[in-house]
């Protein structure tokens, strides 16, 4: 029977129990009349009775509902849970869960990717013991300790800490850590995300902007140097010729001819670092120039340092400046010879290694592709941590005061980041080092870059407009221009430029410097000045000639660069590589007719060498 009927039978039965205490009383008092007592008994039971249904139908509609609520409030928690473990399925974090003691009470399956731990292995293993690595679980424990202590019900904390792998090896994740209530405790739902590849990219943009900060400096100061030295070492030609007959005068001018060119080596190699150089890349075999440095440096080495190479057969040809590789290459065996003190194995290598997207980044390539890689290690005490971020910077050395520049690998890391690669460095301290170099594979269509012939250093008699900024450098121009025979203009910026040739001043050749104040620097000059007279001869000069290389247009393709500081000859070489090719009225070269006359001259100074 239902509540509902129980209550209307209760009902009915207080009613005929009414009706008979009323006929008692009745009796009692000598009057009864049974047919109204029966009639109201009658009355009684069915007024209770259908109060009974009306109560019954009331109270099943109400438990009816209730049953309701509690259906959907069942199935809402169970849509609820699902979501919830869609979510946590689908989620780029991994989650885990875990009592106030560390127990893990519910793994994810980005946990399980995340840690290399299963959800049977982890599911009542403690957190500590699985996660957290040895070194780091006393001072783990004393941090949760601490946050336990405080109000449990507010605990919400974000933190970064390593983590430990299933495999062992440990990595940097960041974990959001909530307490929610479960009965009379608290159970602790932890979100875990690997940021190791993060915190490395923030770490290879700040090594990167404070390089290039550096580089700018470095470059800016090679630029002016580079203008200093011009005069000088044009100058110094002009005093050695005039004191030929005076030996002593003669040995002083050779001292300071030899000091400007060790100064303009160092501009090199500030310009090297600051990947401001002008390079000249062709396709190479790695393998075949590291066997010409390893004879070098066999000759000079000595019998204590032994050098041993391990050159893959098939490595791949690297689009690189030859001449640049060779010089980083000696630099980096000098380094390590020297580390070793003389005594030790050098090790040169070669590779192929082909990456994507995210090991590209990681190692600090240009972009993905195939690059060929070439170590250079040693067996050394290696380097110390606390100067690995310090070697590539310029003028940093471990060496004594006066035995080196401590430009040496900065021209080295200079050099590979201008050509699309990397250097890094791998090795353990007191185990040797290995500097590993990232060179990009050379295309099909790559083609070597063929140096123009040398002309005979000789003057002539066209005008040439000359245009430099800097007073000094623009009055030992026209005096070389004019002591080769030239007739020289000058212009002290693009602007006084322009004017002249507004003017219809007449000149055969545009030598300008490409760095200049003033709004307009040397490559755009040359391309307003080509603008009108299409057939006019240019050449650049600069001391920062990393500006011609991103030279845009015609004014950019084709036109000779002579690089600061330079001496007489080559500036002469220069100026009629310039002036002697035939053009027409477009500027573009003439066609010669076929000589066998520069064959025959070669094969000559050969035979009389």
């Amino acid at each position: 029977m239902t509540l509902g009927g129980r209550l209307a039978l209760a009902l009915t039965s207080l009613v005929v129990a009414m009706i008979a205490v009323v006929g008692l009383l009745a009796s009692y008092s000598g009057t009864v009349d049974v047919k109204a007592l029966l009639a109201a008994g009658a009355v009684g039971g069915l007024v209770a009775l259908g109060l009974a249904r009306w109560i019954e139908r009331s109270l099943s509609r109400l438990l009816a509902a209730e049953a309701a609520r509690q259906e959907a409030a069942r199935e809402a928690l169970a849509a609820s849970e699902q979501n919830a473990q869609a979510i946590i399925r689908t989620a780029l974090d991994a989650f885990f869960q875990t009592d106030l003691a560390g127990v893990i009470l519910e793994w994810g399956p980005q946990a399980e990717s995340l840690t290399g731990w299963t959800r049977a292995e982890a599911i009542g293993a403690n957190v500590v013991d699985l996660l957290v690595p040895p070194s780091q679980r006393e001072a783990h424990l004393q941090r949760r300790k601490k946050r336990l202590s405080e109000e449990s019900g507010a605990l919400g904390v974000r933190f970064e800490a390593p983590m430990m792998h299933r495999d062992g090896r440990e990595f940097l994740v960041e974990v959001s850590a909530t307490a929610h209530r479960r009965g009379d405790g608290y159970v602790l739902n932890n979100f875990v995300r690997d940021i190791s590849q993060k915190r490395l990219a923030e770490e290879q943009l700040i090594q990167a902007q404070k390089m290039e900060a550096v580089g700018q400096l470095t470059g800016g100061i090679a630029h002016e140097f580079n203008n200093m030295l011009t005069v000088i070492t044009g100058t110094i030609d002009i005093l050695a010729d005039g004191v030929k007959g005076n030996p002593n005068l003669a040995a002083i001018t050779k001292l300071i001819s030899d000091a400007a060119d060790r100064g303009a080596r160092l501009t090199s190699s500030l310009l090297a670092f600051s990947r401001k150089q002008p390079l000249q890349p062709s396709e190479i075999d790695v393998n075949n120039l590291i066997e010409e440095v390893v004879q070098l440096l066999s000759l000079t080495f000595g019998r204590h340092v032994g050098i041993v190479t391990k050159l893959a057969d098939d490595a791949w040809p690297a689009l690189v400046d030859r001449a640049q590789l060779n010089s980083a290459l000696v630099d980096l065996a000098i380094n390590a010879r020297d580390a070793m003190e003389g005594t030790g194995t050098l090790t040169l290598a070669t590779s192929n290694v082909a990456f994507g997207v995210r090991e590209a980044m990681a190692v600090g390539v240009e972009g993905a592709g195939d690059y060929v890689v070439i170590e250079v290690s040693d067996t050394g005490p290696g380097i110390p941590p606390s100067i690995r971020d310090k070697i590539f910077d310029p003028f940093f050395s471990t060496k004594e005061v006066g035995k080196g520049t401590g430009l040496g690998l900065s021209m080295v890391f200079g050099f590979v980041k201008q050509s699309g690669g990397s250097i890094e460095i791998g090795d353990a301290d007191g185990q040797g080092a290995t500097f590993r170099i990232y060179l990009p594979k050379a295309s099909a269509s790559t083609r070597p870059l063929a140096d123009g012939e040398a002309r005979p250093v000789i003057g002539g008699r066209e005008t040439i407009l000359c245009v430099e900024d800097d007073c000094e450098v623009r009055q030992f121009i026209t005096i070389q221009l004019e002591s080769l025979g030239y007739k020289t203009i000058v212009a002290a910026d693009a602007a006084e430029a322009l004017a002249i040739a507004g003017r219809g001043t007449p000149f055969d050749l545009l030598f300008t410097d490409i760095v200049m104040p003033g709004g307009m620097n040397g490559r755009q000059l040359a391309e307003r000045m080509m603008a009108e007279r299409p057939a006019l001869r240019i050449l650049f000069t600069s001391g920062y000639a990393y500006a011609a290389m991103h030279a845009q247009g015609r004014a950019g393709q084709g036109i000779p660069m002579l690089t600061k500081p330079y001496r007489k000859e080559e500036l002469a070489r220069m100026l009629r590589r310039c002036l002697d090719p035939a053009v027409d009225h477009t500027g573009d070269p003439i066609p010669l007719p076929y000589s066998v006359q520069p064959e025959l001259e070669r094969f000559l100074r050969k035979n009389q060498q």
